[in-house]
């Protein structure tokens, strides 16, 4: 039998952070502040608001809902207000 969850993921990430069951280094993030990553590779696709990936070298890439970023190495997230993004850390 084919199973299928529907998955509102802004009302998921309604209180902050939620990880996806059965989806190992997946999750929904609600972020209403600037947060600073560290070494490593992840995925962003943004589900709502807007979303600053800002790089260590002056760069920085502009999301809107809809668009994905694909970072490997240092850089800060910065939302502009609140965004919504769904988040993947590929285990090594």
């Amino acid at each position: 039998m084919t199973r299928a969850v529907r998955l509102p993921l802004a009302q998921l990430a309604a209180g902050g952070r939620f990880e996806l069951p059965g989806w190992p280094g997946l999750e929904v993030r609600r972020l209403t502040a600037a947060e600073t990553r560290g070494e490593g590779r992840a995925l962003y696709l943004l589900v709502a608001g807007e979303l600053l990936v800002d790089l260590p070298d002056g760069r920085y890439l502009h999301l809107r809902p809809g668009e994905a970023a694909d970072v490997d190495g240092a850089h800060a997230l910065s939302p502009i207000e609140e965004a919504v993004v769904l988040e993947w850390k590929p285990s090594s």
